[in-house]
């Protein structure tokens, strides 16, 4: 399915439909919204075995599920609940030890606490089926890489933790936080953590993800699914992925944020919580991040887009990214796991983003 768009996009929809054909990739779309309007929604292939793509698919999006928890963090940051300047060890008190209680939520959400990505057995985890609560408690035990704030580690584990944190703080529900704060309020009725069993079927299947094959599949298990993780539980419609994508421009359908709020999701918050607070100085190159999404800034990639820019990838084979000086909002899906193809994953999500700026910004 291709929105009745010009000749001018039809650069992408070919490029979705090369990587289809020869690139192993087995189902994709794309939508763009520039300045406030839609001009791309595009479906190509199969979502999961004798299932085609459309716009009535549910697709698992990964770290993109970051977002949508920053998101409600800030809400409760709006409400008093909590601030960014918060000592994780404050709200969860088995977080000390070995520079633990230095741990703040601005560290979680920009990826400097020292946590690391996830258990080195997660895959084992997943096939095991261990619950969540298991799973974030390694925060507790596994030994920091770095002093808090001094350097940068992606971290799953460190969003899990801001989640828990999030719920213990507000005596609530990880997921009813999500769905009270941001989903509802946003009229996400296609996104869902956890996704219940009456919309199974229109999942579509991540080929190449942990403990694929086992009844414990990362993205494509009940138990998976049901975890609701905070870094990767979030499971949408390509129109509510763009249309969540809207609350971060001026187009957006009413307020989910203050202005204030809004700026620091979208501004650097890399640096110490107070003056001089950092124990050493940074250890290594510490990458702009605003709360929950990565900014552009100097970074090499995304490459066509601004560096005022800001957005979130996905290891299912995603991205979201919004571009304020051009004016434009994209939303790309697809099912092919960075697990298959760690040195072409995010050459394929540029080669996406540089087709749609260009084809966009074309005279």
């Amino acid at each position: 399915m291709t929105t009745a768009a010009s000749e001018q996009m039809r650069p992408v929809t070919d490029l979705l439909g090369r990587m289809v054909r020869t690139e192993g990739v087995l189902g994709a779309a794309v939508a763009v919204v520039a300045r406030g309007q839609l001009v791309l929604e595009h479906y190509t292939g199969l979502a999961a075995p004798r299932m085609t793509a459309d716009s009535d698919t549910l697709w698992p999006l990964a770290s993109i599920s970051k977002l949508y928890t920053a998101a409600m963090i800030v809400k409760l940051i709006e409400q008093g609940e909590l601030t960014l300047s918060t000592r994780i060890e404050t709200v969860l008190p088995r977080m000390k030890g070995e520079s633990r209680e230095k741990v703040t939520l601005r560290q979680l959400l920009t990826h400097t606490s020292g946590l690391i990505y996830e258990s080195p057995v997660m895959p084992e985890l997943m096939t095991k089926q261990t619950p969540l609560r298991e799973i974030v408690d390694d925060a507790y035990d596994r030994q920091l890489v770095y002093a808090p704030g001094t350097d940068q580690i992606y971290s799953d584990l460190g969003y899990a933790l801001a989640g828990r944190t999030a719920a213990t703080a507000t005596q609530s529900d990880f997921v009813d936080l999500v769905r009270d704060l941001v989903l509802e309020p946003c009229g996400l009725t296609n996104t869902y953590m956890p996704p219940p069993a009456e919309v199974a079927s229109r999942i579509a299947y991540v080929n190449g993800a942990f403990a694929e094959g086992t009844p414990g599949a990362m993205y494509n298990s009940d138990y998976a699914r049901n975890l609701a993780h905070p870094a990767f539980g979030t499971i949408a419609t390509l129109r509510d992925l763009i249309g969540f994508g809207l609350y971060f421009t001026p187009y957006s359908p009413h307020q989910l944020l203050s202005a204030a709020a809004l700026r620091s999701m979208v501004s650097d918050q890399t640096g110490g919580d107070f003056p001089g607070e950092r124990v050493a100085k940074p250890q290594g190159v510490i990458h702009p991040w605003g709360l929950g999404f990565m900014i552009k800034a100097r970074a090499g990639t995304p490459e066509f887009v601004s560096p005022e820019s800001f957005g979130h990838a996905g290891a299912s084979g995603c991205i979201l990214w919004i571009d304020p000086i051009q004016d434009v909002v994209i939303a790309f899906v697809s099912n092919r796991h960075y697990n298959l193809d760690p040195d072409g994953f995010f050459t394929r999500l540029d080669r996406v983003i540089n087709v749609v700026m260009s084809s966009l910004t074309r005279r």
